[in-house]
């Protein structure tokens, strides 16, 4: 296992996937910052797989969908279509339409958003690049 740089957690990877589990209480610009970075370093590291779970982020409202919007470009500009995203966020924070994953997907990027790690991590090792 290999331990990266952290900001407010730590990242690891473990074969083909890195794992990011960032905490605090932060404004969403912070957290989609984090999250963006964990994506960066699993792009320049070679891994094509990344689980962030961020449920325990707090500190900031539901994004609404503009800001949802921005976040995902972010994460899919930063991933250059080499980064497979699996989010685990609070369950009242996901948008039921899955706006974020549909922008995410459309920018070139393969992510999903989930309210619980194992179903994040079971989607994720079994995505692909098509």
């Amino acid at each position: 296992m290999e331990q990266g740089i952290n900001a407010t957690g730590e990242i690891t990877i473990e074969g083909d996937c890195a794992y990011y589990r960032p905490a605090g209480k932060v404004t969403l610009d912070a957290a989609v910052e984090l999250v963006d970075r964990a994506v960066v370093f699993a792009r320049v590291h070679h891994v094509p797989k990344l689980l962030v779970n961020a449920v325990n982020l707090t500190g900031f409202p539901s994004p609404n969908l503009p800001e949802r919007y921005f976040a995902a470009r972010k994460f899919a500009d930063s991933s250059k279509s080499r980064v497979q995203l699996a989010l685990v966020i609070r369950a009242e924070m996901i948008d039921p339409e899955k706006f974020g994953v549909i922008v995410a997907r459309n920018a070139g990027m393969n992510a999903d958003v989930f309210a619980a790690e194992p179903e994040a991590l079971a989607w994720l090792l079994k995505a692909r690049f098509d």
